[in-house]
């Protein structure tokens, strides 16, 4: 586990600020909710993505998860999000154990 990613992450979401990085080969913009670790063990992060900037052709928004292992060049914004989107599941079953939630 990158405990520096896992950190800035945590304060992302304790704070309500977007985050922005790559993964696989596309940027995202994301309301990060929940981060933790996956039935597989994986540490994956969990959010609220509204838009890519280089428009992934497979990208559909709304709630995406992301292997920890694979973002890139995370930086947490200035901007922030004020409430939990729909559907949010602060407790999710596909987590076997959740570090840190909004």
């Amino acid at each position: 586990m990158n405990n520096l990613l896992l950190e800035e992450i945590s304060k992302a979401i304790g704070a309500r600020l977007f985050v922005q990085f790559n993964y696989n080969g596309h940027t995202y913009l994301l309301e990060p909710h929940l981060v933790g670790q996956n039935q597989r063990k994986q540490d994956c992060l969990c959010g609220w993505s509204a838009n890519t900037y280089n428009n992934a052709p497979e990208y559909i928004a709304g709630w995406h998860c992301f292997l920890l292992e694979n973002i890139k060049n995370l930086k947490v914004m200035e901007k922030r999000f004020y409430k939990t989107r729909p559907e949010y599941d602060p407790y999710d079953n596909n987590m076997s154990r959740i570090y840190y939630r909004a």
